[in-house]
């Protein structure tokens, strides 16, 4: 037989192996993520009672009887990642969006900006200050066709969920802020 035979029998059996052990490593890595992601949502639906969903990376259930979920999301453009909190309340009216970013240095002064045509701009942006103990933004958003609560902010990592007490105080901050929205839509 050509030695040049046995050269090409040689590869395509190398390939062959290597397409087995790349497959059987990204699976491995796979199930690895999966279970971490999984554990790291657990302690965020226990307090609400809710579900896990490890494919759509989210947790699901109810806050004081509101349905409430938290989701790992793309951000736009599929730049980063960002965590979003959502808040069942359908108070109707109109629709609303609220940021509040906290820059690195600490002399500088916070940018707040609200758009919106209802007058509580003072009290949504004074809540979602109390969120930030360390450089960067939130976003909070009223959309009354769907009647939801959003609170969103950026993850630094594919790990930076936050803690079940973190998770509670985003929950009352959007139970206090659909509280404010609530009273002046139905006014």
């Amino acid at each position: 037989m050509s030695p040049y035979l046995w050269f090409a029998l040689a590869m395509a059996a190398i390939v062959v192996l290597s397409l087995v052990v790349t497959g059987n490593l990204a699976s491995t890595f796979n199930e690895r993520a999966k279970s971490d992601l999984k554990a790291a949502l657990e302690p965020l639906a226990a307090p609400i009672d809710g579900s896990v969903s490890v494919e759509e990376a989210s947790v699901s259930g109810r806050y004081h009887g509101q349905i409430t979920s938290g989701q790992m999301i793309s951000g736009p453009g599929g730049m980063g990642r960002l965590f979003q909190t959502t808040f069942v309340e359908p108070s109707g009216g109109t629709a609303w969006k609220a940021v509040v970013r906290r820059p690195k240095d600490a002399a500088e002064d916070w940018d707040r900006t609200f758009d919106g045509s209802i007058p509580i701009a003072d009290q949504i942006t004074t809540l979602l200050d109390d969120l930030l103990p360390y450089p960067g933004w939130f976003e909070l958003n009223y959309d009354p066709d769907s009647g939801t609560l959003k609170l969103t902010r950026a993850m630094q990592s594919r790990r930076d969920l936050p803690t079940p007490e973190r998770f509670l105080k985003y929950l009352d901050t959007l139970e206090q802020a659909a509280t404010i929205n609530r009273e002046i839509q139905t006014a």
